[in-house]
């Protein structure tokens, strides 16, 4: 207390001097006319610049939010894309009443980490067991598939990059229907190689790739790529397949795990089959 009272004597002059500073200026502003018009003014702007930066700083940390509620939104709109062959209501037969349920939905989650310059490339997601999200699920963003999941716990799961040597994805030629495994083969993480295209069919460049719907990991229909490039090797019967995909690996923090509500009963049956025939 006593140093308190030593410091307020030692700047008393200058406390004093910034008092009256005060008052005189309070006292132009007060009885002048052009300077109250003057320091209004200012006032005003620098009330509304304040404003301003406080409402642009708000909306800033609010973005985590908004991004969060609009992954949420898009993986309800990808729910009905989906299965927007499944849902189609049929009044005049309803033998079908089993199959008009959803058969995928999509689970929003953020990329917490992600790899690209290797040759096994991997993803981290928020959203593990506790989520429902089981192992061999397929991984998509906005622009394509990303990946497969490999490993859960309750918290996190680990999914294989499609910039993954071991990935494979079972596409085809919208339209056309020619199918086969899409792989990354290269080191340009836009460019994919599509196998097993017959030589005769009807494939040009600029044709999209999507997923064919033939694993229990994608729906059917998600956009890929375009076709890049494309020939024919000596004695070969089928197209060598370059595709340029629109996936953007290189800056991606949202994705949607996808989900198979018939998964375990579809392995389930094709397992049963291929032991059969053992």
């Amino acid at each position: 207390m006593f140093n308190l009272v030593q410091l307020l004597i030692k700047l008393s002059g200058f406390l004093l001097f910034v008092l009256l500073e005060v008052i005189c200026f309070s006292l132009v502003v007060r009885y002048n006319g052009n300077q109250e018009k003057v320091y209004t003014n200012t006032v005003n702007q620098f009330t509304g610049w304040l404003q301003k930066k406080s409402a642009s700083t708000y909306q800033y940390f609010q973005l985590y939010d908004e991004n969060r509620r609009l992954a949420k939104e898009n993986a309800r709109l990808l729910d009905r894309l989906a299965n927007v062959g499944i849902n189609v209501q049929n009044p005049l037969d309803t033998v079908w009443a089993d199959s008009l349920q959803p058969k995928f939905n999509f689970l929003a989650a953020q990329v917490i980490k992600n790899s690209i310059t290797e040759h096994h490339n991997y993803l981290v997601l928020d959203k593990g067991s506790k989520d429902g999200v089981t192992a061999h699920s397929g991984v998509v963003s906005d622009d394509g598939v990303v990946g497969i999941v490999r490993k859960v716990s309750k918290n996190y799961s680990v999914a294989m990059s499609i910039l993954h040597r071991q990935a494979i994805v079972n596409a085809r030629i919208r339209h056309k229907n020619y199918f086969g495994p899409m792989t990354w083969r290269s080191n340009d993480i836009h460019i994919f190689n599509l196998d097993n295209i017959p030589k005769d069919a009807l494939v040009t460049k600029g044709d999209t790739v999507e997923t064919s719907g033939y694993s229990t990991m994608f729906p059917p229909g998600i956009t890929l790529g375009v076709v890049d490039k494309m020939w024919m090797d000596p004695g070969s019967n089928f197209f060598t397949i370059e595709v340029r995909s629109f996936a953007k690996m290189s800056n991606l923090q949202h994705a949607y795990i996808v989900r198979n509500i018939f998964k375990v009963e579809q392995e389930q049956l094709e397992k049963s089959v291929t032991n059969e025939d053992e």
